[in-house]
């Protein structure tokens, strides 16, 4: 089995994972633990602003690795032990606690993911656009069977189990994986200190911080969907758990469209469209689910996922590749999930389970906001990055 091919199936499981994650989790905090709408956004956000410490620390930790599987196993096992946990637990405070903890190595998992997936796939097949598409579909397999056992069960234990059973399934392929690369003598010798403060140094380009904050507000604007709403399509709209899992993957199955079979054809842009275009989209699918539109309309507003997501994070991947090459690109995916992508989102959950809690569906306007600021940010990137590429032109 080539690595391509072994990197492609630990994607698969990840996003199967994050099928289930996304849609499901705030469901089983609100029906298992007795969470209120502000609780589940206080745990999500602060899970959120802990990776703005921990992605950095870990890029550092793992550049020093001579194995790369460092990371996988690390978050992989914390997971399968924090879910195995999780169904014992009783209390605010203590639920609250291994939800921080699992919520953390969750989402530190996905730019190892997406950077293992990014480097194994350069050289083989499935290429990295199929592969990412692949990963996507695991995205709707996991929300479509989770919702299909919640319906058949009239239960919400399948969220607990399915969780689990991914993280376990991850430990074993991880080790599948191979070690790769492997850093020279120099490089393994190199201070943790220096490797973070190399890291760092990415935000004193100027594009690159500008970038990280568009595409991040850009990104960060589907908090409100992600921390409420499931609530907002079960409580409000009284869709079942089989509609609400429909409706989630109509988003994800645009973005697989758009990977896979628009993937080739966006490369004649510029990555910097892609995220203004990606701006776009977020900001008219949130302005239109604060409606509470009926399923006929929801379907089409879930299709800009195609943009409001998969624009802007294909378009992300190509402006770091442009602007660091192969070598640091798995570092500047780290920071700008861990600096940028993290704490923006963190915010807009902390702001969306009390706007839940207080005026439900509108709160999706305070999205629409923050989409709208990202575009104007990536508008000005795109700017920007024009010029100069007619200034190097001229000269």
């Amino acid at each position: 089995m080539t690595p391509a091919i072994r990197s492609t199936v630990l994607a698969c499981l990840y996003f199967a994972g994050f099928g289930c994650l996304i849609p499901f989790l705030p469901l089983w905090l609100e029906k298992v633990h007795g969470f209120s709408g502000a609780e589940i956004g206080v745990v999500l956000a602060i899970a959120g602003f802990s990776r703005a410490l921990a992605g950095p620390l870990t890029a550092a930790w793992a550049d020093g690795r001579s194995d790369r599987r460092a990371p996988l196993f690390m978050f992989t096992i914390v997971l399968t032990l924090g879910f195995a946990v999780l169904k014992l637990l009783s209390g605010f405070v203590a639920v609250f606690a291994l939800i921080l903890i699992l919520d953390i190595a969750f989402w530190g998992l996905l730019p190892v993911v997406e950077t293992t997936l990014l480097r194994l796939t350069r050289t083989g097949r499935p290429p990295y656009g199929v592969a990412r598409g692949l990963a996507s579909a695991a995205f709707v397999a996991g929300t479509t069977t989770v919702g299909f056992l919640n319906d058949a069960t009239q239960s919400y234990w399948p969220i607990w189990a399915f969780l689990l059973a991914i993280s376990a399934a991850m430990i074993a392929w991880s080790a599948l994986m191979p070690r790769e690369p492997v850093l020279a003598r120099a490089e393994k010798r190199e201070p943790f200190g220096d490797r973070l403060a190399s890291g760092l140094r990415m935000l004193r380009n100027p594009e690159f911080s500008l970038f990280i904050f568009a595409a991040g507000l850009i990104q960060a604007s589907a908090a409100f969907l992600y921390t409420a709403g499931s609530l907002v399509w079960t409580n409000v709209q009284h869709f079942s758990g089989g509609t609400v899992a429909m409706l989630w993957n109509i988003g994800t199955l645009a973005e697989v469209g758009f990977l896979i079979f628009l993937g080739g054809w966006s490369s004649r842009f510029r990555p910097e469209t892609l995220i203004v275009a990606g701006g776009v989209g977020a900001v008219i699918r949130w302005t239109g689910l604060a409606m509470l539109p009926p399923l006929w309309i929801l379907i089409p507003l879930q299709l800009l996922h195609a943009f409001s997501f998969a624009a802007t994070f294909l378009g992300g991947m190509r402006f770091i590749q442009t602007l660091y090459g192969d070598d640091r690109t798995p570092t500047a995916q780290m920071i700008y999930m861990g600096l940028a992508n993290a704490p923006t989102y963190a915010a807009a959950v902390l702001l969306s389970g009390p706007l839940y809690d207080r005026i439900g569906a509108p709160g999706y306007l305070a999205m629409t906001g923050v989409a709208a600021i990202g575009l104007v940010l990536a508008i000005m990137l795109r700017a920007r990055t024009a010029k100069a590429a007619l200034v190097a032109a001229t000269a």
